[in-house]
This record gives structure tokens, sequence and C-alpha cells, in this order.
């Protein structure tokens, strides 16, 4: 039976401070190791890159566990050089080195809608989602915040593509505490 997808997109999230994957990171993997196992695609890509104050990459943690979870070693291929949800899917693109793949992305169910407005139309990719159910008291910060990550998207600041004017970047940092998170030759691998 062929595969509905070319690849699945396991998007990662910021390790604790040991190099242990969060809560909500261990449901995404578990989510991504079930789609593989229902056949949905012949690999996973874990995506995310080593922070500063971590001892590992994202994908290496998420490798570990979804091999632990019965995934084999040959059907994931990571990508750890990304550190922001852009990066993720330009880079695996790239590694997937095809025209407009088909791909599932799995993230958290908050998250899903940005992943894929950023696959399709940065990224290039025809994304299907599966989410990750996170409950409503783990990540009440971030689904706050989610809606105001899509807009900087929708306006270009998350790719580099324009500058953010000094009122938008006073209201989203000072207002509401969003990191200033750009894509960087320096923090893209290149």
């Amino acid at each position: 039976m062929k595969s509905k997808y070319d690849a699945i997109l396991l998007l990662g999230l910021k390790l604790n401070a040991d190099g242990t994957p969060k809560h909500e990171l261990t449901l995404r993997i578990e989510t991504a190791a079930d789609c593989w196992k229902k056949g949905l695609a012949p690999l996973i890509i874990p995506c995310g890159g080593q922070t500063p104050d971590t001892p590992v990459s994202e994908a290496a943690v998420m490798r570990d566990a979804l091999v632990a979870l019965g995934v084999p070693e040959s059907a994931i291929h990571m990508e750890d050089r990304s550190l922001i949800t852009v990066e993720n899917l330009l880079n695996a693109r790239e590694m997937l080195g095809k025209k407009h793949p088909r791909v599932l992305i799995v993230t958290s169910d908050y998250h899903m809608l940005r992943a894929k407005l950023i696959c399709r139309f940065s990224a290039h990719m025809r994304p299907g989602g599966c989410k990750a159910r996170i409950p409503r008291e783990e990540a009440r910060q971030q689904r706050r915040m989610e809606p105001l990550h899509t807009l900087d998207y929708v306006l270009g600041y998350q790719t580099g593509k324009f500058q953010r004017p000094r009122w938008y970047r006073k209201l989203m940092y000072e207002k509401f505490g969003i990191e200033d998170k750009k894509v960087t030759h320096a923090n893209h691998g290149q």
C-alpha cells in the first residue's frame, strides 16, 4: 500500500535544561509514532536544533524517543539545525528534495494553523496535519500567544522578509512578552 504522505514532520519544542522533553513534546512524539505505525508515511523527520542552554538537539531527543516507541532508526531522518518553526519547515523541505512534497505535520493542537500556513506558503509543501492534544492547563500561555505569533508570520516578520516597526516590537515584546526571534544566517546554520 502506498503511503498517503512523503514524510511526517515532527516539530520540536524547547527541551528542559537537562535535555529531557517536556510533556507537551512527549505527546507530539507519541502522536508521530502512531501516525507512522498506521503507515501514513515511510519516514519521520524530527525537526529541532540545539538551543544554547540545552545539552542536545530537540531532534536527537525525539529520535531516541521514537526508537523507544518502536520506530526503526532507518525511518527517521533528523533535521537538527533549526530553532524556529519557519526554519523547521524550510530545512525539512530541503531534505526531502522533492517539488511540492506531501507532508503530515505533527505538532501541538494550538500550533497547527501557523505550522500549516508556513508549510504551504513559505516551504511550498502540501500539508496535512495530526494534532497532539495538549491539556489546556499545560499550555495556557502558549494558547494565548499563538494568535500573535501567527500574526507575526502573516505580516512577514518571522521570515525576515520585513523589519518589525518600533511600535510593533514595543507592543509585542513589552506588552505581550513575545521573544524577538528572527531568522538569521547565524541561527539558520548557513
